[in-house]
């Protein structure tokens, strides 16, 4: 597929020339001239940092995909009468190639040689390998089809297990046309679900940018400067308010859960589902193979007569032999059974061997395969005809038993429906089985599928269990108590759906369960689970109480949606089981959730038939052995359903950092902003050390950091937001920094209160020569005190909730922030060297070299910045209450008023449903 090799420095080159960065390499360009180079310096740094890391995960992204876009190798292709050996990237539709083992690079259609094992996973999920057989034999007067012919066609995408040099392949398409193809062009044009936050950023841009004026003419009135060097330090002020990290919270998250995910054996090719996982309210499962074990135990064939107890006029030994050939089997070179799983378990059984050419049944009976018509599922059937050895011919036809029903002329049983519901009932997946004999005469390769499945004799039917996984009750418990509501899409019995989902805690065991099924009048017709039709459709109320559950057939869910639009969307909350659905219809009932109701949806699936579906969900969780299956956006390589959890998880974790990085980066800049206020109304600055600290060392590290953060260990029943301007965002990073503005304002009220300071006030006029303005009693609170917010401040957005593990499990954070507390307390209470380092506490026979030249002596007129011992313990306390309250204020205030709002959501919304219950028992 024609998508350009990922360069990295490409990656990082595209970053930079985003909006953003270009402003931000204003700034740093605007700060070069000035004695601010230093600074400069840093921003530069930090903004180099940002762009490494976003273009990293950006790069990440691209390499994988290109991974799987892109065949790199050579092969044999017949070109001018004779084998070429040339490279796959030119190839055309109409060569002929010689297949070899290995990923198959084009679409192409299997012509001559012998059968081809081919493993499909990556590309439709589906678990056991498949056989395709050549197309030589078929009649040519039939048109290829893709679907008609799906068993001979090799895709794009899937690999060749087994072959041999004798194996011809027509090449039907290349690139981007291919069925790979199709599915990465979804891929390419896929448009992340639009948060809040996305349609929030350009108010927020907005409101920071008349911030920034308001800021920027604030600072050059205080300062009383030229012109000149007022536009150079109002532009600091302009840049701290939008800090150059700020693009790369979301990115960072998202990359850190997606490798914790890839480690958890959960890889994805499209990472930006994981935040869209964090949202998700309604998850959608198939049954077989991913509620239930993989693969069916096969537990007994029982013919029309043991099923009456009448002597029918099929034979009843047809059966063994349909259970013998009526199936999709063929075997490796040693001899391993490969296909379908269902029809592994019935070969066993039947006792047949398989050979090259023919079948060998229990009895010795030798059975020729001539047609083979694959499975349909619109027909719920698959047939084989098959010559006897008396040069008899015989079609044999199974698939649903409704279907079977249908295209059946004799000895269908009388009560097969009550049969097929009591299996249903015990969790039975039941095959029914038909046959008919041909005219010896009749020319089998022109035969359609129509004359074949149709006038058929009804010979028995073939029953398997369904197992549950083991770990399938507490998968879908977890999701219950996470407020995700689960729903069974299968196309297996609706009955037997409704008794896995009473299993799996689906639906409740003490609701009622009403089945919809299409009338053939062409109307829904409702009945209870022994078959009772129901009256009169008992309306909404009884739903919302939960004393009655619904289900359906693909078939009835149809004809509700287009006969009764508006009635669908009303019910369909309440239908837990959706059964006997086709692939369309499986993607008809994610589409009605995410589309017409809008709700973020999520599927797993472990077969071909939920491709549909697994695309049309927001996040699609495909259970398969590939690495880099491109049928959904997450593959579950262990084949675990409890890989839901764990995506759901790290999506809850992933959008919870995202938005408390957010609010770090946010406060950031406010902090940053009001100490610059300060300091130019009391026309003074910091040291060049301190400036490296705040806004390079502490910045980096802990936004950084703040992302580490890991996934609570089980769902909450809350879901984080996803709004940048909602109540709970807004009252958390508001509140925070009015809390660190007050008790700044605190700290100078506690300065300005001190006898000894009343003589050593600050009084500068040149503020434009910054090495002569960073040595006093000011600038040295506000930095001590501010400083210790950017920690704090930390602390408080490192708080985990019900959505992260608790603070103290993002270690390498806890780290640094304990060791830049002690550095600050040591700082701030201990005249040393190492306080001399900021210029703090500092005396001249202390002072070490400065960012901006050597060696320069206390810059006051007392040659000493060192605090008293009682006021240094002051400011300390006052910098430990400012962490105590901004922590109490996050925990109990904003978060504790939002656990409040919803209890008293959930307890109104439980208040409702007894009252609801009160007055029908009334």
């Amino acid at each position: 597929i024609d998508l350009e090799k990922p360069s990295y420095m490409k990656s990082l080159a595209e970053e930079l020339t985003q909006p953003f960065y270009t402003y931000q390499l204003f700034m740093i360009w605007s700060w070069m001239p000035l004695y601010y180079y230093y600074m400069a310096m840093i921003w530069a740094f930090v903004v180099a940092v940002s762009a490494l890391v976003v273009s990293f995960f950006h790069y990440r992204n691209l390499r994988n995909l290109y991974k799987i876009t892109h065949v790199e190798g050579r092969c044999n292709v017949l070109r001018d009468g004779q084998m070429q050996n040339i490279d796959k990237a030119e190839l055309v539709p109409g060569d002929i190639i010689q297949p070899s083992v290995g990923e198959i690079y084009c679409d192409m259609v299997l012509i001559s040689g012998d059968k081809v094992i081919v493993d499909e996973s990556a590309l439709t999920g589906e678990s056991s390998p498949q056989a395709k057989a050549p197309l030589s034999g078929i009649d040519s007067s039939i048109n290829f089809d893709r679907t008609l012919h799906k068993r001979h066609i090799m895709s794009a995408g899937t690999n060749i297990v087994e072959t041999n040099e004798h194996t011809r392949a027509l090449i039907l398409e290349t690139g981007s046309h291919t069925a790979k193809g199709q599915m990465l062009r979804d891929i390419f044009a896929f448009t992340r679900h639009r948060f809040k936050f996305d349609q929030e950023v350009m108010v927020v841009l907005g409101i920071l940018l008349l911030y920034a004026v308001f800021g920027f003419n604030i600072v050059v009135v205080f300062i009383e400067d030229t012109p000149v060097y007022g536009w150079f330090y109002g532009m600091y002020v302009v840049a701290s308010i939008l800090p150059p990290l700020l693009p790369t919270v979301f990115t960072v998250s998202v990359g850190v859960s997606d490798e914790r995910l890839t480690r958890k054996g959960v890889p994805s090719v499209n990472s930006e589902a994981i935040l869209i996982a964090g949202k998700v309210t309604h998850a959608f499962f198939d049954k077989t193979g991913t509620l239930t074990k993989q693969g069916l135990d096969f537990i007994q064939d029982k013919t029309v007569d043991e099923m009456t107890g009448v002597k029918q006029e099929a034979d009843s030994n047809n059966l063994g032999l349909a259970m013998s050939c009526c199936h999709s089997l063929t075997q490796t070179r040693n001899g391993k059974l490969v296909g379908n799983p269902v029809d592994q378990g019935m070969f066993v059984a039947s006792g047949a061997t398989l050979g090259d050419a023919y079948i060998t049944a229990r009895d010795g009976t030798i059975l020729h395969v001539l047609r083979y018509f694959d499975f349909d599922h619109h027909r719920m059937t698959m047939s084989v005809v098959v010559q006897l050895p008396d040069d008899s011919l015989v079609a044999f036809v199974k698939g649903s038993g409704e279907s079977i029903k249908k295209i059946c002329k004799t000895s269908v049983p009388e009560n097969f429906d009550t049969l097929l519901r009591e299996s249903a009932l015990d969790r039975i997946y039941q095959i029914s089985v038909a046959y008919k004999t041909l005219s010896k005469n009749v020319n089998f390769e022109t035969l359609t599928r129509d004359e074949v499945e149709s006038g058929l004799d009804f010979l028995g039917v073939l029953d398997f269990k369904n197992v549950i996984r083991d770990d399938t009750v507490d998968v879908i418990k977890q999701l219950a108590d996470g407020e995700v509501v689960s729903t069974v899409v299968t196309g297996d019995n609706t009955l037997t759906g409704i008794k896995v989902a009473q299993e799996a805690g689906i639906l409740s065991a003490e609701s009622t369960v009403l089945i919809g099924n299409k009338t053939n009048a062409g109307g829904v017709q409702w009945t209870r689970e022994n078959g009772e039709d129901v009256e009169a459709f008992p309306g909404l109320i009884p739903l919302q109480k939960g004393k009655i559950e619904l289900a359906v057939s693909g078939e009835a869910w149809g004809t509700m949606l287009e006969h009764d639009f508006a009635n669908a969307l009303e019910l369909v909350e309440y239908i837990k089981v959706f059964g006997r659905c086709t692939p369309q219809d499986k993607v008809s009932v994610v589409n009605t959730f995410a589309i017409d109701l809008g709700k973020v949806t999520l599927m797993c699936g472990d077969g071909g038939n939920d491709c549909g579906a697994l695309k049309a969900a927001h996040v699609g969780i495909a259970l398969s052995d590939a690495e880099a299956s491109v049928v959904a956006p997450f593959t579950s390589v262990d084949k675990k359903i409890s890989s839901v959890i764990d995506v759901l998880k790290e999506g809850r974790c992933a959008l919870a950092s995202a938005l408390a990085s957010y609010k770090y980066m946010i406060m950031y800049g406010q902090v940053e902003t009001a100490n610059q206020i300060i300091n130019a109304w009391f026309q003074v600055t910091f040291a060049g050390w301190n400036w490296v600290f705040m806004d390079g060392v502490w910045l980096i590290t802990l936004a950084l950091m703040l992302p580490l953060a890991k996934p609570a260990d089980k769902l909450a029943n809350t879901r984080p937001t996803a709004s940048i301007l909602g109540a709970h965002t807004l009252a958390s990073a508001l509140g925070v920094f009015a809390l660190h503005f007050i008790f700044t304002m605190i700290a100078l009220w506690y300065l300005f209160s001190q006898d000894w300071f009343q003589c050593r006030k600050w009084d500068e006029s040149d503020v434009s020569d910054v090495t002569a303005i960073g040595d006093n009693y000011e600038s040295e609170v506000v930095w001590l005190v501010t400083g210790y917010q950017y920690i704090s401040s930390a602390i408080v957005y490192n708080f985990g909730y019900e959505w992260r593990k608790g603070w103290w499990h993002n270690y390498l954070l806890v780290l640094f922030i304990v060791g830049y507390t002690v550095l600050h307390a040591y700082v701030t209470l201990v005249p040393s060297k190492t306080s001399c380092f900021f210029r703090v506490n500092c005396q001249n026979e202390d002072v070490v070299v400065g960012i901006l030249e050597g060696w320069v002596p206390i810059q006051n007129p007392f040659n000493t910045t060192i605090m008293p011992e009682h006021f240094r313990r002051g400011i300390f306390f006052i910098m430990l209450v400012n962490t105590v309250a901004v922590v109490v204020y996050e925990t109990l205030v904003v978060n504790g008023l939002r656990r409040r709002w919803g209890r008293q959501k959930r307890a109104k919304e439980a208040a409702e449903l007894l009252a609801l219950n009160e007055n029908d028992t009334a």
